[in-house]
Order: structure tokens, then C-alpha cells, then sequence
């Protein structure tokens, strides 16, 4: 029994059930010049009625300020207010599918006038005892007049679990459109609870651009990105509704064109978030 999960003109994703081996099969199908190739993203052994029930859904809504657009450590505007809706199900055991939408309104600086931004983005999670590892397709869309600036994007990336609020993860994304760049970034984050049971989350990081950002001479940067770290502290103020203030901090390299100006600035941003989850 085959249940398609998520379709587009060039990608397929279907859930195939074997009943001679009791295995739950998902293959990512993609279709790129004229040449179609399938990949098996997971096979979990299950019983029939297991695999045909249907999976809980899981959905978040969020909402939030940010006083910069940073984007993989550029300036892209002020005063960002952004709205996005997720979510994710089990597809198989150890498998998820997470899909959402995001919204971001963005004013204009020295270098980017005003514009709206329409993102849609899936992937694909599969866990395993000590690490986990996701693929993903993001459509970047630009509102208004800014649609020749459209591109996409896939990823793939693995993420662990050390212990005591510990965690590392590398994300590797490649462009598809626009300038088909890479973006690597690794980061190290940090949980635990402070002063009268009060969250707080740190992250630190360090990217790497094979094309993807510009260099402060408006050619393809290669080579070093930039470093940032983060603090936030999610706080429950309702039934289901986490507010979560946070500040970020992001030492651009010499050579990225990282500020308004074009020029190489490290940039210190901070907003907060609402979100609910359902």
C-alpha cells in the first residue's frame, strides 16, 4: 500500500507499506534534468494496522519582533516581525515529516528596502539511538516586486544529544537558484535552569560560505562566515503559550559583507518570540 506523504512538480515523498516483510519504506523521489532518482529514507518493521493508522499531528504557531534581520549572519533590514505555522507527525517509527510556512515583514535599511518574505519548507527526520539526521527542501519567496529574487534550497544535517543540556549539530545547505552556493554551520548549545526555575538556553557557532554570502569586494565569498552566540529563556505565561526574549551576538569574518553598508560589521540583535503549541 502506497500513500503519497508530500508532492511537487520535481520531488515525491510516499510511504510505501511491504506486508511480506512487515516494513514501513519511504522514498524521497526527485526528478532534475530530465533524470528521476529514489533514495529509501527509512524502513521500520511494523505491524499492518500500526502502519495504516493514522499519526498524530503536532502544530506549533509563532509569532515575533526581531530588531534585525540576520540571516545567516548578514543584515538584511530592521524591525522584523515575523508569523510562522509547523508541523510534524511520525510517519514511521523513528521517522517524522515536518512541514510549515513563515512570514517575515521586514523595514528597510541603508542597503535592503522594505520587503515581505513567504518561506515553505518540509523535512524529514529519522532518529536513531544517539544522534538524529534530517534532509529538507526550504522555497524562499519574495513579496513585491522581488520575485526575481525567489530561490530554494535543500539541506541535509545531523544532531546529537550529549547530555545534561548539552547538544551539537552540523547543518550542510546548498542553493538550487539564485547563485548555487553552500552554507555550513556547526552549533553547540547549552540548557539548564537558573535562579527560581527560569530556562535559559545558550548557543554558540561558527559557519562557513562556499559561494553563498558576498565578500566586502561584491564577489562570492569562500572561506569563513561568521561566529555568533545567543542567549534566550522561554517562559510558559499560558496554558500552551511560551514567550521566549532572547539576544544574539555575530562576529562577521573581515572579508563577509555583513552590514547594511556593505561592509564587514559584527551585529548585535535581540526580539522575542510568542508561540503555541497544539
Amino acid at each position: 500500500m502506497a500513500v503519497i506523504l508530500f508532492n511537487l512538480d520535481f520531488l515525491t515523498i510516499t510511504r510505501f507499506f511491504d506486508g511480506q516483510d512487515g516494513c514501513v519504506l519511504v522514498f524521497l523521489t526527485m526528478t532534475m534534468n530530465n533524470t528521476t532518482k529514489s533514495i529509501i529514507l527509512g524502513c521500520s518493521a511494523v505491524a499492518a494496522s500500526v502502519a495504516s493508522a493514522s499519526a498524530e499531528i503536532q502544530t506549533e504557531i509563532n509569532t515575533g519582533y526581531h530588531s534585525i534581520y540576520e540571516f545567516r549572519g548578514v543584515d538584511f533590514g530592521d524591525n522584523l516581525v515575523t508569523t510562522s505555522i509547523d508541523a510534524s507527525t511520525e510517519i514511521a517509527p523513528g521517522l517524522s515529516l515536518s512541514a510549515g510556512v513563515w512570514y517575515g515583514d521586514s523595514n528597510s535599511n541603508n542597503s535592503n528596502r522594505h520587503f515581505e518574505e513567504l518561506d515553505l519548507y518540509f523535512s524529514l527526520t529519522k532518529s536513531y539511538e544517539r544522534f538524529d539526521v534530517s534532509v529538507g527542501y526550504t522555497h524562499y519567496g519574495f513579496i513585491g516586486g522581488l520575485s526575481e529574487n525567489n530561490t530554494s534550497e535543500w539541506f541535509i544535517g545531523a544532531s546529537t544529544d550529549l547530555g545534561r543540556g548539552v547538544g551539537l549539530s552540523l547543518n550542510f545547505y546548498r542553493d538550487l537558484d539564485a547563485f548555487e552556493g553552500s552554507y555550513i554551520e556547526a552549533e553547540f548549545t547549552k540548557s539548564y535552569t537558573a535562579f527560581d526555575n527560569v530556562a535559559i538556553d545558550l548557543a554558540a557557532g561558527i559557519s562557513y560560505s562556499d559561494g553563498y554570502n558576498s565578500d566586502t569586494n561584491g564577489r562570492s565569498l569562500n572561506g569563513l562566515n561568521s561566529y555568533y552566540i545567543s542567549a534566550s529563556s522561554p517562559w510558559e505565561i499560558g496554558k500552551g503559550v511560551v514567550m521566549t526574549p532572547y539576544l544574539k551576538f555575530v562576529v562577521a569574518d573581515s572579508e563577509l559583507a555583513s552590514g547594511e553598508d556593505g561592509e564587514s560589521n559584527n551585529l548585535l540583535l535581540g526580539g522575542v518570540s510568542f508561540s503555541y503549541a497544539f
